[in-house]
């Protein structure tokens, strides 16, 4: 029986806009620099200093270039520049960027026109597109029937760079002739400034293990993620490994800081994807944890998950998100909501030593050590007992005592207080509080100490 067919293929032109439209510019930035981190990673895994990605930015280029290994040109023909990640792709060695679409969908977001040149131990190569142009090309294939027929060619052309060599093995991204919102965001210095903030937060971990990134000539530094600890005051602990994703769960306490520095921060595979959370997707406000309140602002929890494939992994599409539906972060959620537990329990504590409580907060980041999440994540906890937070002490005496001042509070008439405080010319009761304590030192010949 013979079947008619309907040729159901995208065009090129509506691909691209689907693929580009739910993706922010600064999302397709750090997709870019991901790829980089992930040439890094392969190089060493355990630090990165030496090197570098540099990012230049203005209305006329977008440009990144990196020191970081670059890749074959295999690996360009068969994954990096196809659309989609194909079954046979090998495994993504613990990196978070997966060659099925973000680098093309980023090249594609920026600008009208992209040259990316690599270099790596194995060849050195460059491809040169015209996004228009490749956008009509196409090409003629013979069908079952023996009829030729004229298809979209989503093929790339590439040339072997033989006597031009880079200064060393990496990537370089050039993007021109830019689409306009992207040419008048680059214009613009607030965009530049939240684009470094998003880098310093997103890429933190990798800063910290010494990979240096310069915007416009300017080099960023990471946000570093910490907790108190001491060698009595340590964090909930748990690590284990579902489904070939290792996860490491830490919460314990935090600066006093920005309210808006407190919750969880989760990583995958080293990239932060989570930060500072308190919404119901990490276990506020669901039994048997309340909803974040600012008693609980030194709470810091942080999620490490790894797999060397990355797509078991439950990143978002845009790797700023938690997939809370997956297998793996329905199977980890109740640990973290035991580790809010433990935690929680400790802070509530605090705001019933009523005015010690701030000064108390205080003397707990003055007194205890801070510890990175990039040392957290190797720190060695195997001599203390699993999900169990210790805590400091909760001891007000001892508090008053390390307390060079104290708060002398007493109830007056308040006729003879109001008489008081305008025969002493003070501008408040806490002020007249503070004449009468001088006057009764005075008239005692009692010495400040």
């Amino acid at each position: 029986m013979a079947y008619n067919t309907i040729d159901g293929n995208p065009t090129k032109k509506f691909f691209i806009e689907m693929i580009t439209r739910d993706i922010s510019i600064e999302d397709a930035i750090i997709d870019l620099l991901d790829n980089s981190i992930d040439g890094a990673n392969r190089i060493n895994s355990n630090s990165y200093t030496g090197l570098e990605i540099k990012i230049t930015i203005n209305r006329e280029i977008f440009k990144i270039e990196d020191n970081c290994g670059g890749f074959s040109l295999e690996t360009a023909q068969k994954y990096a520049f196809r659309f989609g990640r194909p079954d046979e792709a090998p495994k993504a060695q613990n990196t978070v960027g997966r060659f099925g679409i973000g680098m093309k969908r980023s090249l594609f977001k920026i600008g009208k026109e992209f040259v990316v040149e690599s270099q790596s131990i194995h060849d050195h190569f460059k491809i040169e597109v015209n996004v228009e142009e490749w956008s009509k090309k196409k090409r003629t294939i013979l069908t079952e029937e023996g009829n030729l027929d004229i298809i979209d060619d989503w093929s790339f052309n590439y040339q072997i760079m033989h006597e031009e060599k880079l200064s060393s093995d990496g990537t370089i991204i050039s993007i021109t002739n830019l689409n306009n919102e992207v040419r008048d965001l680059f214009a613009d210095n607030s965009f530049l400034n939240e684009l470094a903030n998003d880098i310093q937060k997103l890429l933190n971990f990798s800063l910290l293990k010494g990979i240096k990134i310069v915007l416009n000539g300017k080099e960023l530094l990471g946000k570093r993620i910490e907790l108190l600890m001491s060698d009595t005051v340590l964090p909930y602990f748990c690590e284990g490994t579902k489904d070939d994703v290792s996860y490491r769960i830490i919460a314990g306490l935090g600066e006093i800081g920005e309210p808006k520095d407190s919750g969880w921060y989760i990583y995958c595979n080293n990239r932060l994807v989570v930060e500072a959370d308190t919404s119901n997707i990490t276990g506020w406000g669901l039994t048997p944890n309340p909803k974040w309140h600012i008693d609980f602002v030194m709470f810091r929890g942080i999620l490490f998950l790894d797999s060397e494939e990355t797509m078991n992994l439950p990143l978002t599409t845009t790797k700023k998100g938690i997939d809370a539906t997956s297998d793996i972060y329905k199977a980890i959620f109740p640990i973290m909501q035991n580790a809010m537990v433990n935690v929680l329990a400790f802070l509530k504590q605090i705001p019933q030593m009523r005015d010690q409580a701030n000064y108390y907060r205080q003397m707990l980041c003055d007194n205890l050590n801070r510890i990175a999440a990039v040392e957290l994540k190797k720190f060695d906890f195997s001599q203390q007992a699993p999900k169990k937070f210790y805590p400091p002490e909760l001891d007000v005496e001892l508090i008053s005592q390390k307390k060079n001042t104290v708060r002398i509070a007493y109830d007056a008439n308040k006729t003879v207080a109001d008489n008081a405080k305008n025969h002493a010319g003070a501008s408040s009761y806490k002020e007249l509080g503070g004449i009468s304590f001088d006057y009764y030192i005075q008239m005692e010949d009692l010495k400040h100490e």
